[in-house]
């Protein structure tokens, strides 16, 4: 009995190291959102403010890197129109109608259009105002992150479940 209640013991402080990663990880995340919100809706921040951990991983392509290339692209679309279209479907409407092939690419690898966010934040001649278009973009940017981010999480979650006995 004694053994099983050691035995016990030692799952429970492994499990709890590893609720300790996922918290942690689950933070950094959160900081990661607040901060990508702020940085899109928000005014424009103080150069030395500090940037999430998870932000500094790096664009998120949405193909993986290796089929994000103009030749891959040709080879999996046929047509630059065909490629325009599944990123409109996956980023919403798009700012411009430029459809070649190495811009293409670039939308693919960064998975954003190639457009700064305070231009489409702002419209009209009222300073402040918020676009309606701009939004609906900054929510599928944000819920694309979240997937990812949960995707991240999920797959943290399964490490840890694995170096159980």
């Amino acid at each position: 009995m004694g053994e099983l209640s050691d035995r016990f013991s030692e799952l429970m402080a492994r499990m709890a190291k590893g609720d300790a990663e996922l918290f942690r990880t689950v933070g950094e995340q959160n900081a990661a959102i607040r901060q990508l919100v702020e940085e899109e809706v928000a005014p424009s921040v103080p150069s030395g403010a500090k940037e999430a951990p998870a932000l500094k991983a790096g664009p998120q392509s949405l193909l993986p890197k290796d089929q994000c290339t103009p030749t891959a692209l040709k080879a999996r679309f046929g047509s630059a129109a065909a490629a325009h279209v599944y990123l409109e479907a996956a980023l919403g409407p798009a700012p411009t109608k430029k459809k070649t092939w190495d811009y293409l690419s670039t939308v693919f690898v960064s998975g954003a259009w190639a457009t700064k966010a305070r231009t489409l934040a702002r419209s009209g001649p009222e300073p402040g105002s918020v676009n309606e278009e701009a939004l609906a973009q900054l929510e599928g940017r944000l819920l694309r992150r979240i997937d990812q981010l949960e995707e991240r999480i999920i797959e943290l979650f399964e490490q840890l479940l694995q170096r159980r006995p």
